[in-house]
């Protein structure tokens, strides 16, 4: 037998095994779910009133669970088949699913994400040690089969299946079910044409080497199984810190999102994972809701949930954010930075220019030059505090406040958290003392709110209505004020208008005595200051608080002493101002010029919000602190305790700043500090985005960086133009091609001195060149410089197209808009992350002069967004500078 019948003979009887194994699968699976029924309460044996419903709960969730995989085995019963054997010599065949589910379906399935579902990925000849329950094994792959099954009215086929063996291949079969098909053998003329033509069949049928599939659709590349280096990646450790590094096409976010699915069941997870997640290291959300993904655009992140659904993970618009989404949740809606009726103080101002260019490069070192300034603000303030309860008049006070200098002053050898634990020894004798002190100034106080009162009896209402219409103004604290914030909240939550007219008398009346002790003056345009003009203009004559304000100004102090580990994350926002103010005085970080001290941008915003979090994370992370502070845990602590999760996920995360993606890192839960990131220096799309591998490093300590450099979205001549057009930057990887992969493809189409009814009608040409080259229409996108380009360009194009009933839609905003078979028309600025068989890229010219800085990486976004056909166009009959040096490379049809 010739070596052409062996792989012919092979083939075939691969294609029996494996479309019998479909059917018997995919009907077992569909018998189970027919069978199958809900749980009820009779499932348990033993029922215990206090955990019946518990266990209940458990038993209906593993049901749905085992549902859901029955209906995945039905609709997909296996993505590859692997032939293996042990070092004694032991031969095994595993069916590898995506689904788990136990059953007797005729042969051996193992879920991908199980330990000995890893063999998948690697090729024949290359096997590795898999750790099982009676130990580890060593395996080696003598046989690989990927699949993709399909269904239709003739049963199961796989097409385009991958074929290795020790003897042959790989290949690419095109349809499994083909290779079966036989020509009849009567002996007549028709039987030899028959086989004639049924041998050209079965030689189209079988190509040597990978072939690649048509993108038809505007979704994520749907790879079912991992390379090996893909595969290692997304296996680590529940507990890793990893940023994946790699060009267009390399996988990236298929690894993460692989990893998130296997990460999320903790059937899968290995024992020292699960101990991660249980008992005091349990998150506030069961683990399988216990995470959270980020992308920095709506457009991406639709594409990711799409692609979630394929994989069975629930991806809720909870769970998936980009930052401009997620900023304000947690600056205005759980940490008290921008102002909302239930805290914060600023107001976020998105235009304002306050900082310098060389700031936004370089971040990580304006965070680090704040954090030191917060940190030693925060211990200064600490060492005030004791020596103003030092300085009291009455002697056991005084004494007090003698041990807490001392205490303090040798703060520069310890951390904060052993810094707090150590007041925290002072504490009750400290809420004693402030309470002393309020008892008997809230009295003096209250007495003077009654004797006007008893000259005027609609005194309180008068007050109410006036501090009414101070309610909607955005005049800021001065700071003889900003440190009263959180001083009486039994005051600040009063209800009833004269109980709030009661607490804003009161508050006036404590910041002017402690203004008086200080020899100060309340800022006449802060709250209090306006509500004392209003006094003064009722006639009321107030008494020297002086020396009532001493007294407050201990009490103060040590509230503040009592409260430190609040004010240590809740008080960052003041500590913030402070710094701006001092730095925007020396010309450093900021423009000088007077900053508005209510307002903050988005950027300045990010690094409030990481050294709050990161504040709170050193406090959270300190178990002698935690056990001490015990059940009086501060809200703040709480607040952020409880937006932890799990696992935190980035796509694309060079396109947010070390900041943002420090503070992403920030919410990974202390216990498994699960950070798991993906990215490409050369598609950053932003000025703030992230540039080096350093920067990286700077966002979590231990930091792992993975490169991936296999490319398996373009074809070699498209990946050849990328290499050309990519950043020379040694932190940035060059895409190279999968061994044994047949995708020539064809070379770029660039034509210049385009516009108006010309370049609609090259566009139209070429889009008709594809189809009649295809036989039918692939996934296209057109990508626009302007939103103002978008529609005309989209209108124009439709009619032009409608020669051959094919729609073009525009896309505003990154929406997804029109049917997978309409040329689809984007601003660049919305396309990262995408693919498309075919991409235009319109006047490229004119997006050189309105982004310079960013052109080259939009230049190189947008040509990678291609699996096949690139087409550009320029407005004049120059090119851009990139374009000149590779103007050998394109054609202007094809």
């Amino acid at each position: 037998m010739t070596e052409y019948q062996d792989r012919s003979a092979a083939l075939e009887s691969l294609a029996t095994e494996t479309l019998d194994a479909f059917a018997n699968i995919a009907g077992g699976a569909d018998t189970s779910l027919k069978t199958s029924r809900p749980v009820g309460i009779t499932a348990i044996a033993n029922t215990n009133q206090m955990t019946m419903e518990k266990a209940l709960g458990n038993l209906q969730r593993m049901h749905g669970e085992m549902q859901e995989a029955w209906r995945q085995l039905r609709d997909e019963p296996a993505i590859a088949r692997v032939l293996v054997k042990d070092k004694q010599g032991n031969r095994k065949t595993l069916y590898i699913t995506r689904a788990s589910a136990g059953g007797n379906y005729g042969v051996t399935l193992c879920s991908y994400l199980a330990p000995m579902g890893r063999l998948a990925a690697f090729p024949v000849g290359g096997g590795t040690e898999i750790r099982l329950p009676r130990g580890d094994v060593s395996y080696e792959v003598l046989e690989r089969a990927i699949y993709r099954p399909v269904l239709d009215a003739e049963g199961w086929d796989s097409l385009d299946t991958v074929v290795e063996t020790e003897t042959f291949g790989p290949l690419t079969v095109a349809s499994l079910r083909a290779l079966l098909a036989k020509a009849s053998d009567s002996g007549d003329m028709l039987a030899e044409l028959d086989r004639l033509l049924a041998e050209e069949v079965a030689e189209a049928n079988v190509h040597e080497g990978l072939t690649r599939r048509m993108l038809t659709a505007m979704a994520l590349r749907d790879q079912p199984l991992l390379d090996q280096f893909q595969d290692r990646i997304f296996r680590m450790p529940l507990d890793s810190r990893l940023v994946i590094l790699g060009p267009p096409g390399t996988g990236k976010t298929t690894t993460l999102i692989r990893r998130l699915k296997q990460k999320i069941d903790v059937a899968f997870l290995e024992p020292e994972e699960q101990a991660l997640i249980e008992g005091d290291a349990a998150s506030a959300l069961p683990h399988p809701q216990s995470w959270l993904m980020f992308t920095p655009t709506e457009l991406l992140k639709q594409y990711v949930q799409e692609a979630f659904a394929r994989e069975g993970v629930p991806a809720p618009n909870s769970r998936i954010y980009t930052w401009e989404d997620y900023r304000p949740e947690l600056a205005r809606n759980k940490l008290p930075i921008l102002k909302s009726a239930s805290g914060g103080t600023l107001v976020l101002n998105k235009t304002a220019d306050v900082l310098q260019p060389g700031t936004i490069g370089n971040q990580a070192e304006w965070f680090d030059d704040f954090d030191a300034f917060q940190q030693a603000s925060f211990l200064g303030q600490l060492a005030r505090d004791a020596e103003a309860v030092a300085g009291a008049k009455d002697a056991g006070h005084a004494a007090l406040g003698g041990r807490l200098v001392d205490l303090l002053a040798g703060g520069a050898t310890r951390s904060i958290p052993a810094t707090l634990f150590a007041l925290g020894g002072f504490e009750e004798r400290l809420k004693e003392l402030a309470a002393d002190i309020r008892s008997t100034t809230q009295d003096q106080f209250r007495q003077l709110l009654a004797e006007q009162l008893g000259k005027d009896r609609s005194f309180l209402d008068a007050l109410f209505g006036f501090v009414a219409t101070l309610s909607a103004e955005s005049e800021d604290e001065d700071e003889a004020d900003a440190d009263l914030d959180g001083e009486d909240e039994d005051e600040l939550v009063a209800r009833g208008d004269r109980a709030i007219a009661q607490a804003a008398f009161l508050r006036a009346i404590r910041a002017k005595a402690i203004a008086e002790a200080r020899k100060r003056s309340v800022g006449r345009t802060s709250r209090n200051g306006k509500v004392l003009d209003w006094l003064t203009t009722k006639g009321m004559e107030l008494p020297p608080l002086a020396a009532i304000g001493e007294t407050l100004v201990v009490q103060r102090a040590a509230r503040r002493l009592t409260r430190a580990p609040r004010d240590f994350v809740r008080t960052v926002p003041t500590r913030y101002r402070a710094f701006r103010r001092e730095r925007s005085a020396d010309g450093t970080w900021y423009i000088t010029r007077t900053v508005p001290a209510g307002e903050i941008t988005p950027l300045e915003t990010d690094i409030v919000l990481l050294a709050m979090l990161r504040n709170a994370r050193l406090l959270l992370s300190d178990r002698t602190l935690m056990r001490q502070i015990g059940d009086t845990l501060p809200p703040i602590l709480e607040t952020i305790r409880d937006l932890q999760r799990n696992q935190i996920l980035v796509d694309e995360a060079t396109d947010f700043s070390p900041v943002q993606l420090g503070c992403m890192a920030a919410l990974a839960n202390p216990n498994t500090e699960s950070f798991f990131a993906c990215g490409d220096f050369n598609q950053r799309l932003t000025l703030w985005g992230s540039r080096s591998r350093d920067q990286l490093a700077w966002v979590s300590p231990g930091i792992e960086i993975e490169p991936i450099t296999i490319a398996y979205r373009q074809s070699r001549r498209l990946n050849e133009l990328a290499r050309a057009l990519a950043s020379a930057d040694e932190d940035a990887a060059l895409a190279s091609l999968p061994e044994h992969m047949d995708n020539e493809g064809v070379p770029p189409a660039l034509q210049t001195g385009l516009g108006g009814d010309d370049l609609v009608r090259w566009v139209a040409d070429r889009i008709f060149e594809i189809e009649d080259s295809l036989g039918k229409m692939p996934s296209i996108a057109v990508l626009v410089e302007g939103g103002e380009q978008l529609a005309s360009l989209a209108g124009a194009l439709d009619e032009a197209l409608g020669a051959r009933n094919i729609k073009a839609v525009a896309c505003p905003g990154g929406q997804v808009m029109g049917r997978d078979n309409d040329v689809r028309v984007f601003e660049i600025e919305h396309i990262k992350g995408l693919e498309f068989e075919a991409v235009f890229f319109i006047d490229v010219d004119r997006l050189e002069a309105s982004e310079p800085e960013l052109f080259e990486k939009y230049l190189y976004v947008g040509a990678t967004r291609a699996a096949t056909y690139l087409g550009m166009t320029c407005q004049g009959a120059s090119l851009p500078a990139p374009l000149r040096k590779i103007e050998a490379m394109f054609v202007d049809r094809w």
